[in-house]
């Protein structure tokens, strides 16, 4: 119950009470002045009736004294006027039973009013003659009682209702700054440190304001803290100072895992070689290098821009660059080749590069029995082979691409509609588990495969090409369906993962579709429901991905981020997008492992995502080494092959 019913309830219990006890003071009040005034009209009735009729009573008039009693009867609040003979014996007497009218029933069996009786003696000289009784009505208490009762409790109500209605007002007008520290409080439980501008005067709400408006300053500075050492640390690490790509150690660490990965289809390795830097260097100063390098950076990091899929750029030494993409096809890659050396060539007419000569640029498309050490030597083949051919060469070896990519692109775009139209997809699912209790199963994350002709075709292979198509919405779309319709007949316990393009949510139209489903279905399922974006997405699509975040906030549905820590980014936008749990890129689970140096910046980040009340989960774990040396970090959850393979639905 909130302060302000507890205060309106206390209030009106004040109140309550005050008016029983007023009204028990003043009905007992009324009732004995009435009582009084009743005995009081009744006795001098009486006297006044024994005086009147004593001539009366001498000469035995008695219809006369008849007269005078029905005077008398008929002038108050009587039940009965009589007068006692003493000559006959007899009465002389007028009575009329009581009658209570606009009373009600209860009123008057509740309450008791006696009915005063006064007496006179009748005497004539000395002799007396008789006595008069005089006996009064209750009809007249009940009704006078009645009466101050009920105007009384109106009364009353009127100036309770007035009081409960202005206290209302004036209560919330004073609970105004609690309310705000109520809102603050949430804010900061989500995340979001904001301050109070108005302080008010009374002495304790403005102590609760201020140190509110504190607490929430330095919880800022200790995340903005632990966000600016992370980064530093990140940068120190695997960031090049002078390109501000990644470095060779990030290279390293990304393509171990990249490489590692089972699910991998084909990949796309592009080394590039910087033409007379040296010469550049040491003719021109180490400002027009470091200006070619940037410049070259830039051109890389433009030339992804309109990838989707997950892509490493790092420079590996001096004069050379590395490029590893993911879920590509060779028709892909060499136009994203020919569209680096297209820029490149640029640098000429800008003076940033030596002389004609800018760079060799060789490519090789991988399949997925490649691994890390064999794609490298291909790519310097092909490198080599690009230097061979003369000033600003570029050579894109196609490598035994195998069966599946051989498929050309008309043809994976009519197996993709083929797919979308008839929800040829099947699903497999793989555990997240906590890392403390490995039994316990946070999530499940759900992996599909398209179906087309007795083959399977897992993500890798199709969904780069139904993103370049503009198919991710309708993929997402069936996906997100067929998930929902398994939760409705299957009923699991452990909620599943969805994973979003940003081809999809980049979408107002998507967004609009999915806000209207996790409308139309049960809490009951939308609680065994939870989407994932990567952070790569976000980074390039965070207006959006803020619209899709609130739409889970508003439905109460879990969301993550994925491949936290893959890219050289400030964390603020965590605070944002306020998501549940982020899982950390496996190349820092791989580190977590290593050096002390590298496992402190795992530490260094899980601290900072705790700090944040976010949920921390560790991928590619493979190994019960893994799994122990994770234990000393902030992680709540791990998922990997250690912890189970991804199984079908």
């Amino acid at each position: 119950m909130t302060l302000f019913k507890q205060l309106m309830i206390t209030i009106i219990a004040i109140f309550s009470l005050m008016l029983v006890v007023v009204m028990g003071i003043n009905f007992n009040t009324t009732k004995e002045y009435l009582v009084n005034q009743l005995e009081s009209t009744t006795q001098d009735s009486a006297t006044s009736l024994s005086m009147s009729i004593s001539g009366f009573m001498g000469m035995e008039d008695y219809v006369s004294v008849e007269s005078s009693v029905n005077a008398v009867f008929d002038s108050g609040y009587f039940s009965e006027v009589k007068v006692h003979v003493y000559d006959t014996d007899g009465y002389v007497s007028r009575t009329n039973p009581t009658q209570i009218e606009g009373v009600p029933a209860w009123f008057i069996s509740a309450i008791e009013f006696d009915e005063p009786v006064a007496s006179a003696v009748i005497s004539n000289g000395w002799s007396e003659l008789g006595q008069v009784y005089v006996t009064g009505s209750a009809g007249y208490g009940y009704y006078q009682l009645w009466l101050a009762t009920r105007d009384l409790v109106l009364s009353f109500l009127a100036i309770g209702i007035l009081t409960v209605g202005i206290g209302m007002i004036a209560l919330r007008q004073i609970f105004k700054p609690l309310a705000a520290v109520e809102a603050q409080a949430e804010a900061i439980q989500q995340r979001k440190f904001v301050k109070m501008d108005y302080v008010p005067k009374t002495r304790e709400l403005r102590s609760v304001v201020l140190s509110m408006n504190r607490m929430a300053e330095k919880l800022e500075k200790e995340f903005a803290a632990e966000a600016e050492t992370a980064q530093w640390l990140q940068a120190k690490a695997f960031k090049d100072p002078v390109s501000g790509l990644g470095n060779r150690n990030f290279y390293e660490s990304q393509a171990t895992a990249h490489f590692d990965d089972a699910d991998r289809t084909m990949d796309g390795l592009i080394l590039i070689s910087l033409s007379d830097l040296a010469k550049l260097n040491n003719e021109r100063g180490y400002e027009a290098a470091d200006t070619f390098i940037k410049s070259a950076a830039d051109i890389l990091m433009n030339s992804i821009k309109g990838t989707v899929s997950s892509t490493i750029v790092a420079r590996l030494s001096g004069a050379d660059f590395v490029i590893l993409m993911s879920h590509i096809d060779l028709e892909r890659l060499e136009s994203v080749v020919a569209n680096i050396m297209t820029e490149m060539k640029d640098l000429v007419s800008t003076c940033v590069a030596y002389s004609e000569s800018v760079a060799s640029i060789g490519g090789v498309l991988l399949d997925a029995k490649s691994d890390k050490f064999k794609a490298m030597a291909q790519a310097d083949a092909a490198l080599r082979a690009a230097k061979s051919m003369g000033v600003n060469g570029v050579k894109v070896f196609d490598i035994d691409t195998g069966q599946n990519m051989a498929i050309g692109r008309l043809a994976w775009k009519n197996m993709l509609e083929f797919a979308i139209e008839n929800k040829s997809f099947k699903l497999r699912k793989q555990s997240v588990a906590e890392l403390l209790n490995q039994d316990h199963i946070l999530q499940q994350e759900v992996f599909a495969s398209l179906e087309y002709e007795g083959q399977q075709y897992h993500a890798g292979y199709f969904i780069g090409l139904a993103e370049q198509f503009d198919l991710g919405e309708k993929l997402d779309q069936v996906i997100i369906n067929l998930i929902v319709d398994y939760i409705k007949k299957q009923n699991p316990q452990i909620p599943l993962t969805i994973n979003l393009s940003a081809s999809a949510y980049v979408k107002p139209a998507f967004i609009a579709w999915l806000d209207l489903l996790l409308s139309d279905i049960s809490q009951e399922t939308k609680a065994m429901m939870s989407f994932e974006v990567s952070e790569q997405s976000v980074l390039s699509t965070e207006d959006h991905a803020l619209l899709l975040s609130q739409v889970f906030k508003r439905h109460k549905v879990t969301f993550g981020i994925d491949n936290v820590g893959k890219q050289f980014s400030a964390f603020q936008y965590l605070q944002n997008l306020m998501p549940d749990y982020v899982k950390v890129d496996p190349s820092y689970t791989k580190l977590a492992v290593g050096k002390e140096s590298e496992s402190f910046f795992m530490h260094t980040l899980c601290k900072m995502f705790n700090s944040l009340n976010i949920q921390v989960i560790a991928t590619g774990v493979e190994s019960h080494k893994q799994l122990e040396i994770l234990q000393r970090f902030d992680i709540y959850g791990a998922q990997g092959f250690i912890l189970g393979r991804a199984e079908d639905m």
